[in-house]
């Protein structure tokens, strides 16, 4: 993944222009692990209750992650509930503006649902339980 691919989230309102785009991504990630299903994603971003963030190169999408904010007794956490796309070299770049919006919002924590795999690319976050946590 190039660093000019530009993390960005899209307003709920187009979700269904870009959803065709990347429901192969998601659909991927959905099937290697989690409970989540492509239908249940779509219904969750149709009634607001979840983001869809892209990361796009300037020609096409490269890798989409839905996001939800959590309420939990120390606070607000921003999870990634889903997150696949093309092989890439920089997650970290590619999750800082969620984590900017996160901090936003006055989240104290990032957390990744995912395979293990996601353990090596996102070293600055440790494994909390079966999930990848970053404090904000």
């Amino acid at each position: 993944m190039s660093r000019s691919a530009e993390t960005l989230c899209v307003p709920p309102e187009r979700v269904a222009l870009v959803w065709p785009h990347v429901e192969g991504f998601l659909g991927a990630a959905c099937a290697r692990s989690g409970d989540w299903t492509l239908e249940a994603l779509r219904g969750a971003l149709d009634r607001v209750e979840m983001l869809l963030w892209v990361l796009w190169d300037g020609e096409a999408f490269r890798a989409a992650a839905v996001t939800e904010v959590m309420i939990v007794p120390r606070g607000k956490i921003c999870r990634i509930v889903v997150c696949g796309g093309r092989r890439a070299t920089s997650w970290p770049h590619a999750l800082a503006p969620i984590e900017a919006y996160a901090r936003e919002l006055g989240c104290t924590a990032m957390r990744v649902d995912g395979r293990r795999g996601w353990q090596r690319v996102l070293d600055n976050y440790a494994m909390q339980w079966i999930t990848l946590e970053k404090r904000l």
